[in-house]
């Protein structure tokens, strides 16, 4: 038997402050998160309670003080009795026009850490302070705005990447936005050029698919996986996992992370502790085989929703 030691990149991150107030276990958080009617599914109550498992520090009435700020000023550009291309339109300028309503601090493209590979530059806080975002930020604030004006919003997703969908609740068309290059309506033909992905990926959902409200919320979580993983709580990263998949079955992201998550468990606890594979305790190879069997169960169900490795994987062979 082999398996897929790592697949994708993870993520530099620097040290978290502990709180003197015991937390929820991570996947706790998120489960709890998603435990409501789909009604009561709010994004930036989501997005604040995943962020402040990475720093618990976060004061919610000051980010939330932020956000509301911005949508009021939103509300007044689009005026009264504003149509759904008003309101869109009124979000893009807030965000990415230099003007009063931002204090003349438009939101740009970060690009010293483009794809958020510093966590941290993923959270809220981080995004309202530096002004600078990613493909995690900048389309979460968009859609918590885009919400706040009674828009029909959601994620949707190309390879490592995430960007807004807009549905017209009259004619259910879809508007692919992109925030990372200025809040614009953007084609699916130029995701496709732009981040490859195989006509299986389309076909099955896993890309370019418009999620519910509660899928888009179960990906938001990704960044909870990626946070622990950098932490070395592989088991937790997991657990997180199966609560986005109970939420979003074809999460297929979710499904490579819990595979890398299982592959550093056995390297870590296995592999470089017995590295000649002797002295293997047999009272340990239950838990071997076990990450094994969901490192590979894993990887082979992201395969069969066309996912494809952004790189070359590694392979090992099993003790």
């Amino acid at each position: 038997m082999s398996f897929l030691l790592s697949v994708s990149s993870f993520y530099v991150a620097t040290a978290c402050a502990v709180s003197p107030v015991a937390q929820p276990a991570p996947a706790e958080t998120v489960r709890a998160v998603l435990s409501g009617p789909d009604a009561a599914l709010n994004y930036m109550a989501a997005k604040l309670a995943f962020d402040r498992i990475i720093k618990p520090s976060i004061d919610d009435a000051v980010i939330t003080a932020e956000i509301d700020a911005l949508a009021a000023e939103a509300r007044t550009i689009a005026g009264d009795h504003a149509s759904d291309v008003d309101k869109l339109k009124a979000v893009r300028q807030v965000l990415y026009d230099a003007g009063a309503w931002n204090d003349n601090r438009p939101f740009s493209y970060d690009h010293d850490d483009p794809l958020g590979l510093n966590v941290y530059n993923k959270l809220l806080p981080t995004y309202l302070a530096s002004r600078r975002g990613n493909c995690v930020s900048m389309p979460v604030l968009h859609i918590i705005l885009a919400e706040k004006l009674g828009l029909n919003v959601h994620l949707s997703t190309a390879p490592l990447h995430m960007f807004v969908r807009y549905t017209n609740p009259q004619n259910q068309r879809d508007l692919s936005i992109e925030p990372t290059s200025g809040g614009y309506p953007t084609r699916d033909v130029w995701y496709r050029e732009n981040l490859p992905m195989s006509d299986m990926a389309v076909e099955q959902g896993l890309y370019l698919k418009t999620l519910t409200k509660r899928e888009s919320i179960a990906h938001m979580a990704t960044t909870v996986m990626e946070y622990l993983m950098v932490k070395g709580r592989y088991q937790e990263a997991i657990a997180v996992g199966y609560a986005i998949l109970d939420n979003y079955p074809r999460d297929g992201y979710t499904m490579v992370k819990m595979g890398t998550a299982a592959a550093e468990l056995m390297k870590r606890d296995f592999i470089q502790k017995y590295p000649d594979g002797i002295n293997w305790p047999p009272s340990e190879a239950a838990m071997f085989q076990h990450w094994q069997e969901l490192n590979e169960i894993a990887f082979s169900k992201a395969s069969k929703l066309g996912w494809e490795p952004p790189r070359e994987m590694s392979v090992k062979k099993a003790p």
